[in-house]
């Protein structure tokens, strides 16, 4: 037998690949990506059986050694249960049997996720896994300008303030990169900021978001027109995985979860999460000097709608408040979800796909990674799309992780 053979045998979490055939120079291209595929769907806990497999080249010992780093790196485990004679003999000259190989006791303790969990709950195909982090906390949303006014376009000096990032601070709505008023003009447009990062996406034309991270002296800080701050620290983590059928979580629904298994009534998130696509929109011209955006004919040139789910498997980082409770004087901030019952004001920055890590995951850190590894794409105003017939309906995740607090109070 010359060609790798591979069959899949799902353990819940762990999955055991049986191979058989040859390991070498030609062969580790389909590993490697078979490997690589079952990253992406959340399997991070991975076993082989090389019982049949009849020859090992050093490309197979590399191949080898590169997901073990791989999965290492994303607290996942990869290891060989089951050895032919040559693969034993090959990786016992090189030394490196004891790397693939799973100590009984670890064995063990193995679990698919290693830290205590608060609760575990499935539905409509999804694995949820909520674990509290912070007994008590709470956090207080402050409202800053009137987006109800951006349908006339006259935003002037006197509506904008500047907006500094800092760690445990997160923010969303309307701005620009830039110090002043004069300077960011025509450049208006969405924007979030997570935890010491400024992310906007201009509305002059280009298409192209553009961030500034805090470090050192400098300090990320941008012009705003309208926003909504929150603070951490986050009471709770919410996971949330695709079971087998799965094709993705749509928004409302993560939301009810979140709901339902905090009993919250507004909390505010952020979400790092691979896209199953997105529906959202974003400004194509600044609301400044009285123009109009969204007269017709001029929407078709100044606001940019998805016209079908986005970004699919992308990586992304998401925040937002949600609310099931009656509207207050903040009202103008929260829009309509797919699900009526439930209302908020969400933006979502798109990244280039990369794999994190599964357990142990820290908003801080995995924000830092990913504008500092995966590239910044787009950043979207998320909406529900339900309009009769040809509606797009609502933004859906494949899978992620969703760090929640509860909005004690909320100021205008």
């Amino acid at each position: 037998m010359s060609k790798l053979e591979i069959l899949r045998d799902n353990r819940k979490e762990q999955v055991l690949l049986s191979c058989s055939g040859r390991l070498d120079a030609t062969s580790t291209d389909h590993l490697t990506d078979y490997l690589d595929r079952l990253v992406r769907e959340g399997k991070y806990y991975i076993e082989l059986d090389l019982s049949r497999i009849d020859y090992l080249s050093s490309a197979g010992i590399r191949a080898l050694v590169v997901q073990y780093k791989n999965l290492k790196a994303l607290n996942g485990r990869f290891s060989i249960s089951a050895f032919s004679e040559n693969v034993k003999e090959v990786l016992d000259m090189v030394g490196m049997t004891a790397m693939f190989v799973v100590p009984e006791v670890q064995e063990k303790e193995y679990a698919g996720h290693k830290e205590p969990l608060s609760v575990r709950s499935e539905w409509d195909r999804y694995a949820f896994h909520l674990k509290k982090l912070n007994a008590g906390a709470a956090t207080v949303i402050t409202c800053a300008g009137e987006p109800r006014r951006i349908t006339e376009g006259d935003y002037t000096q006197k509506d904008t303030r500047t907006v500094t990032s800092a760690r445990g601070r997160y923010a969303l709505g309307l701005g620009a990169l830039g110090d002043s008023y004069e300077a960011c003009r025509d450049r208006f447009g969405e924007y979030i900021l997570f935890n010491g990062t400024a992310a906007c996406l201009p509305a002059d034309g280009s298409k192209k978001p553009d961030y500034l991270i805090s470090r050192g002296k400098l300090v990320a800080s941008l012009t705003e027109v309208y926003g909504l701050h929150f603070t951490g620290p986050f009471s709770h983590r919410l996971q949330f995985e695709p079971q087998e059928g799965a094709s993705g979580l749509e928004f409302s629904a993560l939301a009810r979860q979140v709901a339902r298994l905090t009993g919250y009534g507004t909390w505010a998130f952020v979400m790092i999460a691979e896209s199953a696509g997105l529906i959202g929109t974003s400004l194509n011209a600044s609301p400044v000097g009285g123009r109009l955006l969204f007269t017709y004919p001029e929407i078709r040139e100044t606001v940019r709608f998805t016209t079908e789910p986005v970004h699919l498997r992308m990586q992304t980082i998401s925040s937002g408040v949600v609310s099931n409770e009656p509207p207050g004087d903040h009202e103008q901030f929260m829009k309509p979800l797919h699900d009526r019952s439930l209302r908020g004001h969400v933006h979502t920055a798109v990244f280039h796909y990369i794999p994190l890590k599964k357990n142990d995951i820290v908003p801080d850190d995995t924000i830092d990674h990913l504008f500092n590894n995966a590239g910044l794409t787009d950043l979207l105003h998320l909406i529900a799309d339900d309009r009769p017939l040809s509606g797009l309906g609502e933004s859906r995740f494949l899978q992620g992780v969703c760090w929640i607090v509860p909005v004690e109070s909320i100021y205008n």
